[in-house]
């Protein structure tokens, strides 16, 4: 076995107990955050007059997104051109090969949630993941005995009940009165819906995300962790899997 000096030591000891005071008890709270049909929305956003029509924005010969006006016709992600006219004639459709006004505005979301949290991770230009484990034992410290204050924002997967006396539920029952706090902020400021997913770590939040779409968000509590991974169908689903 390696042997480290008393400075190595120390070192350890000290990540070790800056680690317990990040996560409080029974581990930490995850949202991930999904802007809706992105890149449609910041065109939408650049030319409001798109909002009460069916949209696709183009890249070479597919459809790479579309709003939700062009979704009720049958439009997909990754619809061919010719197939998501056939569909919806009507269809508008924008370039989008130029990616310079969605990475601005993803940078402007980083950066609006970076106001609450710095434990913020992105994947893409439209998805990003915020660690609230020290904000939500901030709350929860303040405010000490008030526990039936504390209510769920947005859907609770499988409809569980609510345990007060759980301190995991308390915990991510704040999880989700933040990221609904974040989703707010993104509208009112940004001007952008959203998709969020609350849950102890990144995967589960990914998943539980797009549950209810658009502009919702889920809380998935410990008890519904096995069923909701079963009932993942096909297995692909999970992130980076692939087909």
């Amino acid at each position: 076995m390696e042997e480290r000096d008393d400075e190595e030591w120390d070192e350890e000891e000290e990540e070790e107990e800056l680690e317990e005071l990040r996560a409080p008890q029974g581990g930490r709270v995850i949202v991930h955050l999904d802007l809706d049909c992105f890149y449609a929305q910041v065109e939408m956003l650049r030319n409001p007059d798109l909002k009460t029509k069916p949209l696709g924005v183009q890249q070479k010969s597919l459809v790479v997104t579309c709003n939700y006006e062009a979704r009720k016709f049958g439009i997909r992600k990754l619809m061919g051109i010719r197939e998501a006219k056939e569909k919806c004639p009507q269809l508008v459709l924008v370039k989008g090969e130029d990616l310079t006004p969605y990475r601005e505005m993803s940078n402007k979301v980083t950066e609006l949630l970076e106001e609450f949290c710095p434990l913020v991770e992105r994947l893409g230009l439209d998805e990003n993941f915020v660690d609230i484990t020290e904000l939500v034992g901030k709350r929860l410290q303040q405010l000490e005995f008030h526990h039936s204050q504390i209510q769920a924002c947005g859907h609770i997967y499988n409809q569980q009940r609510i345990n007060l006396q759980d301190p995991r539920h308390l915990q991510l029952l704040l999880g989700s009165q933040l990221a609904q706090e974040f989703r707010h902020s993104l509208k009112t400021r940004l001007g952008l819906t959203s998709c969020a997913g609350v849950a102890p770590n990144k995967l589960l939040a990914k998943l539980i995300s797009g549950i209810f779409k658009p502009d919702q968000q889920t809380l998935l509590l410990p008890e519904n962790h096995r069923d909701f991974l079963s009932s993942l169908d096909p297995i692909q689903k999970l992130p980076g899997e692939g087909f």
